[in-house]
């Protein structure tokens, strides 16, 4: 066997950072992960059990060393073990990193106010490289983490200040109606609720209700539905949407509805309408009365999209000018102030081209930041996300736990844990166990003790563990909507997570529910940013070293657009749901190639690393099954049937080798 290179060949995953800072690379791994697949540990089966998990797993890891190894011990393997391993890593960066790119373009096409995060985040991959002491990184990063919230905070109040950030609606003119009639309202989404009318109403206001009293009494009604429905139970965006909600009579243009006679008048009362949220979720809509009093959002019901069926009802809303049926009745939705699609002339229904478009400039500017010089620039930005993880989880315990006492949508859905051998619930333990933490952190020095680096990996995970299982119903589960939408009416992925995590810090730390939203998306893209800036950067310049270490600049550039290049396909792809699909599958293989590389390791303890190494090859062909079984179609099968080859050459890292030194002594010559 040939001498491998010098240690000074090898370019090193996480250069010129101190071992505290470092380690937050690992801490955007984990906690980003967490954040895009749910909770690692299973909350149906109460806190006892899934703390016994947690801990089993972080025990398991710590045993086999959570530490990167030194990449000269990884060039002196053989060629095959060296592109085995190289593979286990680079295969499931892609899925990973598509999903980390979708979930960003979700969080800024719901909120807008997270893109102020690229002031901090261009701050961290240019400052951050440039410091050398511990102390200097230690205050720059605490003061980008609450520069991040302020940018979020100040996000939001920047988007509730533009002149369209309501919803809003112009009804039809008031032609009048006798007393108890009524109408239906709904405001963003939430309702629909009754809206009884116990008098007359005449457009002159000489017989009951005039426009101008009319709209007073419809002003009183929306503010106490809020009191009654929202104020006690939340969500609270829904008590701002009515609480704050006016109506107002205004005389507008006349709308010419008959051309046999000319028009009485220039100008017609009418009511207008205005949400009290901002965003696009904010809109006002008038459909037909006689619904069950339900305050959750409201489900898509064919006969609501009708006319409505009962004759007084339907006059009702038509003599209040309040029904689309009536010449004038325009609904508006709330616009944001940022947006790309804006930017373009997109229309609203463009959704899907909205999000893809957003994960392809994430992909690209965490591509030219890891092309810097050696990758610091990625490197800052995965230590800026993982220093927002830390500090997030930590806030969390402190103010999300007496807050969570609402059933948020996203997470009152069944939980998966009611299927025991589903391995979708595990993808953040699995990553948290994976080589692809360690490896943005970087090798670990002698002196460092392993634990402190592990357990930095796994606060954010064990602190959301501990506040939502301290809040939420032991049936629910944390389960983000990764899926792309098919329609403007879907949810966008991870903005149901986002508006119950913002319920959480508005009722733990009295903000703004606005406010509170914004700071916790641009933590969100923050840590977002820090996942795939880790994937990006210093994971795949490892892997691009294993598979050439004599030219390792070039290998990583290749080993970079080894994975950028299908990622930027995968957006793409409705088959897999934009990579969702595959997360658990990806998920399973980063944890054989963390069992991989404490193969590649000389020293300790090699059968039962032997065992865990063929365990979670097991692992991976099982979590493959599952996702197929599951949506079965063309591309499913050839990235799981890619999966399964390289999971094959995996087991090539099984037979012992010689060690490094070994290996760079040439054997004697008969």
């Amino acid at each position: 066997m040939s001498a491998g290179p010098a240690a000074s060949e090898i370019v090193p995953p996480s250069p010129g950072a101190s071992p505290a800072v470092a380690d937050l690379g690992g801490v955007a791994v984990g906690a980003g992960v967490g954040l895009v697949a749910g909770l690692s540990v299973p909350l149906a089966w109460g806190l006892v059990p899934a703390v016994l998990v947690g801990l089993g797993a972080v025990v398991l890891v710590a045993r086999r060393g959570p530490g990167a190894p030194d990449p000269a011990v990884v060039a002196a393997l053989p060629r095959a073990r060296r592109i085995a391993l190289a593979a286990l890593i680079l295969a499931p960066a892609i899925p990973l990193a598509t999903v980390a790119a979708r979930a960003i373009a979700g969080v800024v096409v719901a909120y807008p106010a997270a893109l102020w995060a690229a002031a901090p985040a261009v701050l961290a991959a240019a400052v951050l490289p440039l410091l050398r002491r511990t102390w200097s990184q230690g205050l720059v990063l605490c003061a980008l983490v609450f520069g991040t919230f302020a940018a979020g905070a100040w996000g939001a109040r920047f988007e509730a200040a533009g002149a369209h950030a309501r919803g809003e609606t112009w009804g039809g003119p008031i032609l009048g109606i006798h007393p108890f009639q009524t109408t239906a309202i709904v405001i963003d989404g939430y309702g629909p609720f009754d809206l009884p009318i116990n008098d007359y109403v005449e457009p002159d206001g000489s017989k009951g209700y005039g426009p101008a009293a009319l709209a007073e009494a419809l002003t009183r009604d929306l503010q106490k539905i809020a009191e009654l429905q929202y104020a006690e139970h939340g969500p609270a965006r829904a008590y701002k949407a009515f609480a704050e909600a006016t109506v107002v009579a205004e005389d507008l243009p006349e709308a010419r509805e008959r051309l046999d006679r000319p028009s009485e008048a220039p100008t017609e009362p009418r009511l207008h309408v205005t949400s009290g949220g901002v965003g696009r979720a904010s809109r006002v809509e008038f459909v037909c009365p006689g619904a069950p009093n339900d305050p959750r959002p409201r489900k898509p019901d064919a006969v609501m999209e009708r006319m409505c069926p009962d004759k007084y009802s339907s006059e009702a809303s038509a003599g209040l000018g309040l029904t689309g049926r009536w010449t004038g009745y325009t609904e508006v939705l709330g616009q944001p102030r940022l947006s790309l699609g804006r930017a373009l002339g997109w229309p609203r229904e463009r959704v899907t081209g909205e999000l893809r478009a957003w994960a392809w400039i994430a992909l690209g500017l965490v591509f030219l930041a890891a092309c810097g010089p050696r990758g610091r620039a990625a490197a800052g930005l995965s230590r800026w996300g993982g220093a927002v993880a830390a500090i997030a989880a930590v806030l969390s315990v402190m103010l999300l736990v007496p807050g969570l006492s609402v059933q948020v949508e996203s997470w009152a859905r069944p939980a998966a844990w009611e299927a025991p051998g589903a391995l979708a619930p595990w993808v953040a333990l699995l990553a948290l166990g994976s080589g692809h933490a360690a490896l943005a952190a970087g090798p670990a020095p002698s002196t460092r003790s392993g634990w402190r680096g592990l357990l930095s990996r796994a606060l954010p995970v064990v602190a959301g563990t501990l506040g939502l299982a301290g809040s939420l119903a032991a049936a629910t589960w944390w389960t983000p909507e990764l899926t792309p939408p098919t329609g403007p009416a879907q949810a966008v992925p991870l903005a149901g997570v986002i508006a119950g995590l913002g319920e959480g810090l508005h009722r733990g730390s009295g903000l703004r529910i606005d406010v509170a939203e914004g700071v916790v998306a641009a933590s969100a893209v923050a840590l977002l940013l820090g996942l795939l800036a880790a994937l990006l950067g210093p994971v795949v310049r490892f892997a691009g070293s294993a598979l050439a270490p004599r030219r390792p600049v070039l290998a990583a550039r290749l080993a970079l657009l080894a994975v950028i290049v299908p990622a930027a396909l995968l957006v793409l792809s409705r088959m897999s749901s934009g990579g969702a699909a595959l997360l658990a599958p990806a998920a399973a293989m980063a944890w054989m190639a963390g069992t991989g590389l404490a193969l590649a390791m000389p020293g300790g303890r090699r059968w039962p690393a032997i065992a865990e190494h063929l365990l979670a090859a097991v692992i991976v062909v099982v979590a493959g099954r599952q996702a197929l079984a599951a949506q079965s179609n063309r591309t499913m099968w050839i990235a799981l049937g890619v999966g399964v080859l390289i999971t094959l050459a995996g087991l090539v890292l099984v037979p012992r080798v010689r060690s490094a030194s070994d290996s760079a002594t040439p054997a004697p010559r008969p």
